[in-house]
């Protein structure tokens, strides 16, 4: 009896994450080829797949990328973070960025992620992409995009006047 009470505790209150969720929740540092692999490897391609980059605009960023640092935080149990995480990746793909200044923070849904420093990133939404240039932030594209990804990326990359989706 003891061993199917603890059996039950244990099912219940040590994995229901893991049981119990639809998508297995990843936290941590992450990389693109994390999310290529099962379970992710579905919505991330049918995002990307989908998704036509405007290359008239990402010509005009190409050069305004460098000395750029990417900070994506995304949760993989995001619908938002699901869409534009992987058009992300392919507007960067074809402006030539250098993906080793992307870095990629997954994280659970109260938006925290053990052994990183998210916390301290102010962190309301999901997804929350942040730019910095010379380690200073320059501004940031949270959940969703004003216009476009593109076109929100150049504003804040030409250092516009921009209000994130949760400012307006």
């Amino acid at each position: 009896m003891k061993f199917i009470l603890k059996t039950i505790i244990y099912l219940l209150v040590i994995t229901p994450t893991s049981l119990f969720a639809q998508d297995e929740i990843l936290t941590g540092e992450i990389s693109k080829s994390d999310l290529m692999q099962e379970p992710y490897s579905s919505w991330y391609a049918q995002s990307e797949n989908s998704y036509q980059v405007d290359m008239e605009t990402v010509a005009d960023i190409e050069t305004l990328l460098k000395d750029i640092d990417v900070t994506i935080v995304m949760g993989t149990w995001c619908h938002d973070s699901k869409r534009e995480i992987p058009r992300l990746y392919k507007i960067l793909e074809a402006a030539g960025s250098d993906l080793n200044r992307v870095r990629m923070i997954a994280v659970d849904r109260t938006k925290t992620s053990p052994g990183t420093d998210v916390d301290q990133l102010s962190i309301t939404n999901t997804p929350t992409i942040i730019f910095t240039k010379h380690g200073a932030e320059m501004n940031r594209i949270v959940e969703t995009p004003v216009s476009s990804l593109e076109l929100d990326m150049k504003n804040i990359l030409s250092a516009k006047p921009y209000k994130h989706s949760k400012m307006n």
